[in-house]
């Protein structure tokens, strides 16, 4: 027979069914503790048992539980309706040992422990500048890596080495990654993962990665979960982090140190040359002083040389410079007596052409008050030249005018 059902009504059916069933009440519960939390005066727990899971609640109690303790838990089964889960709210608890896990993991500790993989680990060199992560590409543990080291060492080198980091098959793949690393040539392998829960950080905890970082000939940093974790892979490697983070912060310890060094070799380089240097300008110069007192007493000697075979070149210079001059100055006197003669020869000459041409010069005649008539085809001399109303222009001295001839008067016979 098909019913109808709303969500509150099946929720109301289940809370009732388990409210009414005697099997779930006043049951004591067994398993080991996966996870513990705590909400106001609350505490969670999750307790486990093979591959199953319960929830379970201590209402009003903040108890001292932890991690991996197996424990039995007196109480009941509840339905919690709102969100349609099912919880175990337990009223006393009893610590019923070491759960089947952390017996396991302290085995495991101890064993690697006896072979001596938790000490004599290879430490990170005096200076490192490159550095291959072995973590996931997409996790934000290496985005915090790589800005803190780039932050103070960008030259730093840093090589991913993409892996999984957590899940079925991510121990394989980070072991596989640590063993070909071997023959890789870096200062040292970073092992990085972010915080989670204990069964996120299992695969840490695999044996077979735990002995690849111990017998790593190149030195590990273990940068895995928050400082409050521990994995096998933490003791098993020459440096531990508590985050990823903190890694990036050791690494710039030894990369700085570097950079350091190399500022210190090279001021000290500095300063030796310019030591050196100093001390061979100095020599030089006492060498460059030398060498100039030297030259200075031979050039003094070399000029008062020169000066007394200058004076005996200059006196016989003199003297037939002298008998020279004489004869100059006797020519010179002939030859401005000529001249003078000549020149005043045609100045009296030029005298006479200027009187002349002065006497004949038409301006001088116009400036006194005469005019120059001319046509159109020059100078009209004559009044022979003119005709009645034709068109003249007369020059004058200080300018020009246009004049029309009305009638023409000429001379017969010279009157």
């Amino acid at each position: 027979m098909n019913r109808t059902m709303t969500v509150t009504q099946l929720s109301a059916y289940l809370k009732g069914v388990f409210d009414d069933e005697e099997l779930l009440h006043d049951v004591t519960l067994t398993g080991e503790i996966y996870d513990v939390s705590y909400s106001d005066r609350h505490t969670f727990l999750t307790l486990a048992d093979g591959s199953a899971s319960v929830r379970c609640v201590h209402f009003s109690s903040r108890d001292k539980l932890e991690k991996g303790m197996r424990v039995a838990l007196r109480g009941s089964v509840s339905f919690y309706g709102r969100r349609s889960s099912i919880s175990f709210n337990y009223v006393e608890f009893f610590v019923d040992g070491q759960g089947d896990k952390n017996a396991k993991l302290a085995a495991l500790k101890q064993k690697l422990a006896d072979m001596g993989y938790f000490t004599d680990r290879p430490q990170l060199p005096k200076y490192v500048a490159d550095v291959v992560a072995v973590t996931s590409p997409d996790g934000a543990a290496i985005r915090d890596f790589m800005r803190v080291v780039y932050d103070k060492c960008p030259f730093v080198n840093i090589r991913v080495y993409p892996v999984r980091v957590q899940g079925d098959g991510a121990a394989a793949q980070m072991t596989e990654a640590v063993k070909r690393l071997q023959a890789c040539d870096t200062d040292a392998i970073v092992l990085c993962r972010g915080g989670g829960s204990d069964e996120d950080l299992d695969s840490f905890n695999d044996e077979g990665l735990a002995t690849a970082v111990a017998c790593s000939r190149i030195p590990v940093v273990s940068a895995v979960g928050h400082e409050i974790n521990f994995s096998l892979c933490d003791h098993c490697a020459g440096t531990r982090a508590g985050t990823p983070s903190i890694a990036g912060e050791i690494i710039n310890s030894h990369a700085m140190r570097m950079r350091d060094d190399l500022l210190a070799a090279a001021t000290a380089m500095r300063e030796s040359v310019a030591a050196r240097y100093g001390a061979t300008v100095q020599k030089v110069a006492r060498l460059g002083a030398a060498i100039t007192r030297s030259v200075s007493a031979r050039v003094a000697d070399g000029y008062n040389e020169v000066g007394t075979i200058s004076r005996r070149g200059l006196y016989a210079v003199k003297k037939k410079l002298y008998g020279k001059i004489y004869k100059t100055s006797t020519a010179a006197r002939a030859l401005r007596v000529g001249v003078y003669g000549r020149l005043s020869d045609c100045r009296r000459r030029y005298e006479l052409g200027k009187a002349a041409l002065t006497a004949l010069d038409p301006h001088r005649i116009i400036k006194i008050g005469y005019a120059a008539v001319l046509g159109d085809k020059g100078r009209i001399s004559s009044a022979t030249a003119l005709e009645a109303g034709q068109s003249v222009r007369l020059v004058f001295a200080d300018g020009d005018a246009t004049a029309n001839i009305e009638s023409v008067r000429r001379k017969e016979n010279g009157r």
